[in-house]
């Protein structure tokens, strides 16, 4: 059994919501996880501790959440040292918009370089476009960005495209990222 940390950083919800779900897969296959929200993670928290951490964050306007990324600055030496995996929820990938994979990665590679952090996995996966969840603006905006990219434009409703089969895929690459580690120690 391995120690997991998943640390995440959400606006919404939905970001956690993917990470209670990692968590869950994680823990059904005997590991113990912690699950923190990076804006809420206590001082005291010391990452070595961990066999592998697991960091998640959603795109908003082009970035992952500031508080995400100073934590993964801070700890980059020892996220580097240790099993580590990147997940991004970016909505780019919903829709039909061609460029939308290439602008996840984008995204991806500019967390990367500002933290200094190389994780031994990265994903982007497709999140939700929760416009009853946006103020007023947010949700006109997001709007213009929907049509222009090939996602549902009803702001009446919130729009899921998370594959959840490719979450709980992505678990288990996490899971088997700890399990050499856990296994060299005993």
């Amino acid at each position: 059994m391995a120690r997991i940390l998943i640390v995440y950083g959400t606006s919404h919800g939905h970001t956690a919501k993917i990470c209670r779900r990692i968590g869950l897969m994680l823990s059904l296959d005997d590991h113990k996880v912690e699950l923190r929200q990076a804006d809420q993670l206590p001082a005291e928290t010391r990452i070595a501790d961990f066999d592998g951490v697991l960091v998640a964050g959603s795109v908003n306007y082009g970035k992952h959440q500031p508080c995400l990324a100073e934590l993964v600055t801070r700890h980059a030496e020892t996220l580097n040292r240790i099993p580590s995996a990147f997940l991004s929820v970016c909505g780019a990938l919903a829709g039909s918009w061609p460029d939308g994979p290439a602008t996840a990665a984008k995204y991806v590679s500019d967390f990367i370089a500002q933290t200094g952090w190389h994780p031994n996995v990265t994903r982007s996966v497709a999140g939700e476009v929760a416009y009853t969840r946006y103020p007023f603006f947010t949700r006109m905006v997001m709007k213009l960005i929907s049509a222009r990219t090939g996602r549902p434009t009803d702001t009446s409703r919130n729009w899921e495209f998370t594959s959840w089969p490719e979450i709980d895929e992505f678990a288990a690459t996490v899971g088997s990222l700890v399990r050499p580690v856990v296994h060299q120690i005993r």
